[in-house]
């Protein structure tokens, strides 16, 4: 079960998501909600060329930097505390110092559970360079990820899409988030795309026997089409409505790759529901 959730701070819009949907978990499960705030000192002041005469201005230019970051970072913390509060969610922070992915996946090891905006980024700049971060922590982080858009759609609907294709991947991310308890009360919606109606229905059966047999309700969605998976998977998202998808991420061979590797990625890209991973 939940008892504790870290979630990444930062000022885009998909972060201030997270902690809205890390504050419905904490209520729902009773569980603490950390926030991390990060100064990412190393990237800030990293040595680069410059011209002769030039070393002081650079460590005066890289002063006021961090000041202006430390000072965010502190209102991003400032504001999640009061945020948890209101809402009446017990709430705790970490304020960290270095590489970012390095001081989340560290923390996250003390967590059931991380949160993270999909386009997080912690260097209050326009750079996009937020896929790097959100990917690298979706492949190496100890926990599951539950990665937000902007938005948090359908926060009150009751379902949960899984998509399942029957690989390592899918079924850990599966098993994992029955056993955190993350769909119970949920109904929760199978969803396995093939071209072959048999082939779809067995590997189907599989997620809902597993389902069932810790007590939670469960209905098959056997996908038959040639269609790319995720544009199957995004129509039937449409119809269900979930308040969250829960994926296996990176599959490695043949069909289950362009499932759970390319479909991830695009599942990321297209939606903004919230996407349970676990790697």
């Amino acid at each position: 079960m939940i008892k504790s959730i870290l979630v990444t701070l930062d000022e885009s819009e998909s972060s201030v998501a997270a902690k809205k949907f890390g504050v419905l978990l904490a209520k729902d499960h009773k569980a603490a909600l950390t926030g991390i705030g990060i100064l990412d000192q190393p990237w800030i002041a990293a040595p680069e060329a410059i011209p002769l005469g030039g070393a002081a201005f650079k460590v005066e230019l890289d002063e006021k930097l961090l000041h202006d970051a430390k000072r965010r970072v502190h209102k991003l913390e400032k504001d999640f505390t009061a945020y948890c509060k209101e809402n009446k969610v017990e709430s705790s922070i970490i304020d960290a110092t270095g590489v970012p992915v390095f001081e989340i996946e560290y923390f996250a090891t003390e967590h059931d559970l991380l949160i993270i905006g999909k386009d997080a980024n912690f260097h209050f700049t326009n750079v996009d360079e937020t896929g790097l971060s959100v990917k690298q922590l979706i492949r190496a982080n100890p926990r599951p990820v539950i990665v937000t858009g902007p938005e948090i759609p359908n926060e009150k609907s009751s379902d949960i899409l899984v998509a399942f294709d029957g690989t390592f991947a899918s079924s850990r991310a599966l098993h994992m988030a029955i056993l955190v308890g993350i769909l119970k009360g949920k109904t929760v919606h199978i969803a396995h795309v093939n071209s072959e109606e048999k082939a779809a229905k067995e590997i189907t059966n599989i997620a809902i026997k597993l389902c069932t047999n810790h007590g939670i309700k469960a209905v098959g969605h056997p996908l038959v089409t040639s269609e790319k998976p995720v544009v199957a998977l995004l129509k039937l998202k449409e119809e269900i409505k979930p308040f969250m998808i829960v994926l296996g991420a990176f599959g490695h061979a043949g069909i289950s790759y362009l499932f759970m590797g390319s479909c991830a990625k695009e599942l990321l890209k297209a939606t903004s529901i919230p996407l349970f991973i676990y790697h």
